[in-house]
């Protein structure tokens, strides 16, 4: 691999595991556009990497595969907290229309 190449690379995965702890941090605190953005971003990257078909060395398939599990994990807790947020609202919206019935 080229040492150009090596720095690109390193520094891709770099970016990648720094979006990655950021939208970490973001669905705790349910910031869903910046997740989104930094979502559509880390998409770029990867692509990115894929159209110039870098070549990866063991410590880098180690950090992808670190990445990888890392971004499994934000998704799980993303999707929890996307359905208590929605089972919340449709309590709500039961408690309302029975309310409306009501009247």
């Amino acid at each position: 691999m080229l040492n150009s190449q090596k720095t690109t690379v390193n520094s891709q995965l770099d970016k990648l595991e720094r979006i990655s702890n950021q939208i970490s941090l973001l669905v705790s605190e349910n910031d869903y556009e910046k997740i989104s953005h930094l979502d559509r971003l880390r998409k770029k990257i990867i692509n990115d990497m894929r159209v110039n078909e870098f070549n990866l060395n063991e410590q880098n398939k180690k950090t992808v595969m670190k990445l990888i599990s890392q971004n499994q994990g934000i998704i799980s807790e993303y999707k929890q907290k996307n359905s208590q947020e929605l089972s919340k609202l449709s309590h709500s919206k039961k408690c309302t229309q029975a309310y409306l019935a009501i009247l």
